[in-house]
């Protein structure tokens, strides 16, 4: 069996798993590591018996990858993977993996250009919610989408900082709660809903120090005329964030959000009306009539099993009657309850290495996660220049508010309640 030369680039953090999901694959070998901590990248290639470097260009230039894992702060994932894209190296690189859509673009072209396999770290895209809602939305359960409610809420004290300062500065995070915390959230946003159009934001920083945004809000309207509401922050306890999502058949409410940060045991309440609302909206007689809802419950339950990521399966629970959905909805919802499957980066790993020997795309290709990248820059600029954003945006405007943001002659306002 062919196997893949794999190199992971940033060894702590995150970069932890990306070599724990190598070592599952049976299609790759661990052959490098690259840190900037000598001690530790030299005791880690010790105990895994591959070479060890500090500097990533010297790995390309030994030859001993065919592709690699870019698990870095934010500001070196873009020239980091356009190294490895020129040097002929497949990459995988963490989100969100351009801080500037520009740069974004140019890691994207360079992979085309090089024929050469662009994998993005957006693991919430293997989560069952993120798969069930996913394949509802297509499936018509609800009909045409017309709104959605998305927040996100954490909390991150003044010590999640310490160890890493550089999550605190715009130059080298690229932004807070959108680039550090909720990239996964607004990716999810464009992979199931799609292309947002035009966006208002709001960013303030309320608790931090940190140069940074703690909290936005922001309305986005889709090309598909939907229009959505968000609300993310830093600021407050986990717990209790919601998504909702209506359309012109019915909704779809998951009111206390467990899978935040991880694949948790989530539920989606479904409610369906009878008909479609621009049919029902003609047809009610009296000014205070409401259409009549059906609900019911799908719950995303786990299969036991000691294994760090383990098989899933879904289950579905009716609280009424049965919403009336199309046949093949249904077999597919059926399908996903009955499908044993992993989550997480042995999930996107597996896919980028199937790309790689087989042909096709990752789950997250670079293409794919490049909407929320420019979503992101979207949001700063509305926020920061106090102005409605259309979308596709002017890279170069962007690229003249970074600057601006990274030198500090720009700051994110801050309005500290103390």
């Amino acid at each position: 069996m062919k196997k893949v030369r794999y190199g992971v680039i940033g060894i702590k953090g995150v970069g932890r798993l990306h070599i724990a999901s190598v070592q599952k694959n049976p299609q790759t070998e661990l052959t490098a590591l690259v840190d900037i901590n000598d001690a530790l990248v030299n005791k880690k290639s010790q105990e895994l018996k591959v070479r060890a470097f500090t500097d990533h260009r010297d790995m390309l230039d030994a030859g001993l990858v065919d592709a690699v894992s870019i698990a870095t702060p934010h500001y070196l994932l873009a020239p980091i993977a356009l190294d490895c894209l020129s040097a002929g190296v497949h990459v995988f690189v963490e989100k969100p993996f351009a801080i500037r859509v520009s740069q974004a673009d140019a890691v994207i072209r360079t992979a085309k250009a090089k024929n050469l396999k662009l994998c993005v770290g957006y693991l919430h895209r293997t989560y069952r919610l993120s798969l069930m809602m996913k394949h509802l939305l297509e499936g018509g359960a609800i009909g045409n989408l017309m709104r959605i409610l998305w927040t996100w809420q954490e909390f991150r004290p003044e010590s999640y900082y310490a160890p890493d300062p550089w999550r605190g500065t715009f130059r080298h995070a690229g932004g807070g709660v959108l680039m550090s915390q909720t990239s996964h959230q607004l990716d999810l946003i464009c992979w199931m809903i799609g292309a947002p159009v035009q966006v208002s934001a709001l960013m303030v920083n309320q608790l931090h120090a940190a140069e940074i945004e703690d909290a936005v809000c922001a309305n986005i309207l889709f090309a598909n005329g939907a229009l959505g509401s968000l609300q993310f922050t830093i600021n407050q306890a986990k717990g209790y964030s919601v998504r909702q999502l209506a359309g012109d058949k019915g909704h779809l409410l998951i009111h206390d959000v467990k899978s935040l940060g991880e694949d948790e045991d989530d539920e989606i309440l479904l409610g369906t009306y009878g008909g479609t609302l621009p049919a029902i909206i003609t047809q009610l007689p009296g000014d205070g009539d409401q259409p009549d809802i059906s609900w019911q419950v799908i719950k995303l339950s786990q299969s036991p099993s000691p294994a760090r990521w383990w098989p899933r399966k879904f289950t579905t629970d009716r609280v009424r009657s049965k919403p009336s959905m199309q046949p093949n909805l249904l077999q597919r919802i059926e399908l996903l309850k009955n499908r044993g499957r992993s989550t997480g980066h042995p999930v996107l790993m597996n896919s980028f290495i199937n790309a790689i020997l087989n042909g096709g795309e990752p789950i997250a290709s670079g293409e794919s996660a490049r909407a929320s990248v420019e979503l992101i820059n979207a949001l700063f600029i509305s926020a920061m220049r106090k102005k409605t954003v259309d979308l596709p945006i002017d890279p170069e405007e962007y690229d003249g508010l970074a600057k601006e943001l990274s030198d500090g002659t720009m700051r994110v306002p801050m309005f500290h309640p103390f």
